[in-house]
């Protein structure tokens, strides 16, 4: 599993480790039953409180995607990955939309936009 943390984002700390591990389940790295890191061991690993990962994953409980154990850890719980690249999908374009906004208040024009786009899309 691939948790990784940008100190610089605005984005918290706790919602980058709840999108990673989206992102390892979707991606097929982590699966039905796959055993997490305790707690204390990713708040280590990462350099970060407790409380940020105990956030974390009672963030991913109540969304149904882990599930505890008491004495035993913390698992990944069967998971609708349909409805997660939906979710996914839609946070995408939401974010998308936001730098659609950022950049047009920065003075590009629509053209340039859709000329970045098409480059995109052909590779270059």
């Amino acid at each position: 599993m691939n948790i990784t943390i940008d100190y610089t984002s605005d984005l918290p700390m706790y919602e980058q480790i709840k999108a990673s591990i989206k992102s390892n389940i979707l991606c097929g790295k982590l699966q039905f039953n796959d055993t997490l890191p305790s707690v204390r061991q990713l708040a280590k690993e990462l350099n970060v409180s407790t409380i940020t990962t105990k956030r974390s994953y009672t963030d991913l409980e109540h969304e149904g995607l882990i599930y505890t154990v008491s004495g035993k850890g913390t698992f990944v719980n069967t998971v609708d990955v349909s409805k997660l690249l939906l979710e996914r999908n839609n946070q995408l374009i939401k974010e998308y939309e936001n730098m659609t906004l950022k950049i047009m208040e920065a003075g590009v024009t629509k053209e340039n936009i859709i000329n970045i786009i098409e480059n995109i899309y052909r590779g270059e």
